[in-house]
């Protein structure tokens, strides 16, 4: 029973391969085709973006303007400037932000804040313990090491940021980057 079932899907699909193989010597294809997508590397030793924004230092809770460069390794590199950048100097920080999540508001940093220290309610309305000199902030918030608080003055750069901010995450979460 099993081998008469086999033989008739064997015979279905001999034809098929037996096609594909007449259409493939025609038409010529150089070589076998893979049957799974092949990842390549297209931004090997290039940067994926860059360019300036706000960050908070927590030691005085004072607002830098800072040019963030990300390279192909989606680890955010910090600089006092694109002219220190420019001149090769190393980078003030690097942030690697696997296991980071990219917020946008104020309402969804406190959320996170009292939904992972149980019996701390934070609110929106109480005094802010930081305050964004715009308001359109970009926080990687992360439940184990420090968080790193941004901000820019349009909600189109914060958009295309908040981007940047998650590629980088994914690509530092698949484990290949750490």
């Amino acid at each position: 029973m099993v081998m008469a079932e086999f033989g008739r899907l064997y015979e279905q699909q001999y034809a098929v391969a037996l096609f594909n193989k007449v259409r493939f010597d025609m038409e010529g294809g150089g070589g076998p085709q893979p049957q799974l997508l092949q990842r390549k590397i297209p931004l090997e030793n290039k940067s994926i973006f860059s360019g300036s924004l706000y960050q908070c230092l927590e030691e005085n809770k004072k607002w830098r303007n800072r040019f963030l460069f990300v390279p192909d390794t989606y680890n955010i590199n910090y600089y006092d400037s694109k002219a220190a950048y420019d001149k090769h100097l190393p980078p003030k920080g690097t942030i690697n932000c696997a296991g980071y999540k990219v917020l946008t508001s104020m309402e969804q940093y406190l959320d996170l804040i009292s939904s992972s220290l149980p019996g701390l309610k934070a609110k929106v309305g109480s005094a802010p313990f930081l305050k964004f000199p715009y308001q359109f902030p970009l926080i990687l918030w992360h439940p184990y090491a420090r968080h790193c608080y941004f901000c820019v003055e349009t909600e189109k750069e914060q958009q295309k940021w908040h981007a940047v901010l998650q590629d980088c995450v994914r690509h530092t979460n698949d484990g290949k980057n750490c």
